[in-house]
């Protein structure tokens, strides 16, 4: 197999950010069970800075807790202001409804607005929101690695990371065939 087969397929899941704006108004971010990311998004608030910040409202069976409820204090304690911390609130079926939902729920001043969540996660981030969020809206990614490492460089080294690779390609395959009656063009 060719070395360029792994890049192609990087280059494919692993969305880089691309500098669109200089500060975000919103960022959608999406932690899952891993508070190590919460570290991350915090130094990019701490750098940066931020009109706000989404999460999900969700109840996560490794948490035993909701996750804005779990990762809430966490931020706050690393130096984001709680006025700052926003849940994402609807009803969902899977966390294409989380993006749906954070996207489409957004306030009208909100027009740059920054993805964040697993490095290998971020495609299908910005496909979901470029399809469902507002026409003046600008997207960009913010990728974050949590503790199992799995990124761009690596992610074909081990079961995990050529899983959860594996996964996101079915994932955006499955957005593609199902946004087919929306004008591709």
């Amino acid at each position: 197999m060719n070395a360029q087969y792994h890049q192609q397929i990087a280059e494919m899941i692993f969305a880089q950010r691309s500098y669109l704006f200089f500060k975000a108004d919103a960022v959608i971010y999406h932690p899952g069970h891993f508070p190590e990311l919460n570290q991350q998004i915090a130094e990019l608030y701490l750098n940066e800075g931020f009109g706000r910040i989404y999460l999900p409202n969700v109840y996560n069976k490794f948490l035993e807790a909701f996750e804005y409820e779990y990762h809430l204090p966490k931020l706050t304690e690393l130096g984001i202001p709680s006025e700052v911390i926003f849940p994402i609130e609807g009803q969902y079926q899977n966390g294409s409804d989380v993006v749906k939902s954070a996207v489409t729920n957004l306030p009208t001043n909100a027009q740059n607005i920054l993805l964040s969540g697993k490095a290998f996660f971020c495609r299908r981030f910005l496909i979901l929101a470029a399809l469902h969020g507002r026409k003046d809206c600008v997207f960009d990614v913010y990728p974050l690695v949590d503790h199992r490492d799995i990124h761009r460089n690596n992610w074909a080294l081990t079961d995990k990371g050529r899983n959860r690779v594996t996964n996101e390609m079915n994932v955006i395959q499955e957005i593609i065939n199902g946004s087919a009656g929306q004008s591709l063009l």
